[in-house]
């Protein structure tokens, strides 16, 4: 088992990424009765609670807690208000206090959507993030930001709330669908992309059955929640250092938005990183030759299939309502090299409708949003 504490410096408030295989079945003994709360409500999708929520919910009884499971639809539409405002209701129905806790048994949407919950009822409960995609593993579950969307974008109504504990599990990715458990390596990629040339390197030299071999899976979710947890314990409320964290996702999101969330959010993020290699050539200097290798690496594990037929206007729409627009233009992270990041607040709108139009191919006219 290896543990990664993340501390936020200013408000004396530290928490742990426990990872290990076979945490989800140790989970209740991870917990320590005493340090959490008795009553725990286990909120987790249709599909991740039928295969595990029994397990959890055991473990957790096993080790003197009162556990109970709520369950959210499957996918992006889960993140919205009237679920939100459900499961409000379900857990007064229930008796939840204000010494009750919530636990994340998901990815990325269910860890986002509980976060969310967990931080605005009765004023806030404590959080537990138990992941259960590679995505949420190296990113979504790390770092405290919840949110869910509105209909006119993603992740337009959030907080910041960290997590108690995070208890990652890599067994779990057994039981993802093998398209799925790629998409999550694409924030892997991504980490190396900002913080690790070397993480890049063993990605490139693993890539043939890492998702098959349990070890190397781990050391590679290792070292990706670890930069992750390196760059929140520096700037918790994306102040400024955080913001690197978004390398691929201003466009990524835009191509979400555009589908209607029918691209799943590591391809999506995929194709945003291939748009922002594009643009690193451009305005950061990146040599052509190391965008071709990125753009390469990305291809190899399959996550540059062809998009689905878009509306690139409706792309360009979703990134004039990105809320980390500035008045200058869009902000985007861009790599001057391999392993190194600058943040562009003023990409001007008319290049990134270029570069779309070069990913969705010569026949799409982005058009521009004033």
């Amino acid at each position: 088992m290896r543990e990664i504490e993340l501390p936020l410096p200013g408000r004396d408030l530290s928490y742990r990424l426990v990872i290990g295989s076979g945490l989800a079945r140790r989970l209740g003994e991870l917990l320590q009765p005493g340090q959490f709360p008795a009553q725990i409500f286990v909120v987790s999708d249709r599909r991740v609670a039928r295969l595990h929520g029994a397990t959890v919910l055991a473990s957790l009884a096993a080790a003197g807690f009162t556990p109970a499971l709520l369950t959210t639809p499957i996918g992006e539409r889960a993140k919205s208000w009237p679920v939100v405002q459900r499961l409000a209701k379900e857990l007064l129905a229930r008796g939840a206090h204000r010494r009750s806790a919530l636990i994340a048994l998901g990815g990325g949407v269910v860890g986002d959507l509980t976060g969310f919950l967990a931080s605005i009822f009765m004023r806030g409960l404590p959080f537990i993030q138990v992941p259960t995609t590679v995505l949420a593993m190296v990113d979504a579950a790390i770092g405290g930001k919840t949110a869910i969307n509105l209909p006119e974008g993603k992740n337009l109504l959030g907080t910041f709330h960290q997590p108690r504990l995070v208890a990652i599990d890599p067994e779990f990715v057994r039981t993802l669908p093998r398209a799925e458990a790629l998409g999550g390596l694409a924030e892997v990629i991504k980490a190396g992309f900002i913080r690790d040339r070397d993480l890049l390197a063993r990605l490139a030299a693993i890539k043939t059955g890492l998702l098959k071999d349990t070890a190397k899976l781990t050391e590679i979710i290792c070292r990706a929640a670890a930069i992750k947890a390196e760059v929140v314990s520096q700037d918790e409320r994306e102040g400024d250092l955080r913001r690197i964290l978004n390398f691929g996702h201003t466009l990524g999101h835009g191509l979400e938005q555009a589908s209607h969330f029918r691209l799943p959010h590591g391809r999506a993020v995929a194709w945003g990183m291939v748009a922002a290699l594009a643009l690193s050539e451009r305005l950061a200097g990146l040599d052509p030759a190391e965008a071709a290798w990125g753009r390469g690496l990305i291809r190899d594990f399959d996550l540059c299939r062809a998009l689905p037929e878009l509306d690139p206007k409706a792309v360009m729409s979703a990134l004039s309502l990105d809320k980390k627009r500035q008045e200058t233009g869009v902000p985007f992270i861009l790599l001057p090299r391999l392993g190194d990041t600058v943040i562009r607040d003023d990409v001007p709108l008319a290049l990134v409708a270029e570069v779309l139009q070069e990913i969705m191919g010569p026949g799409s006219s982005p058009g521009l949003v004033a």
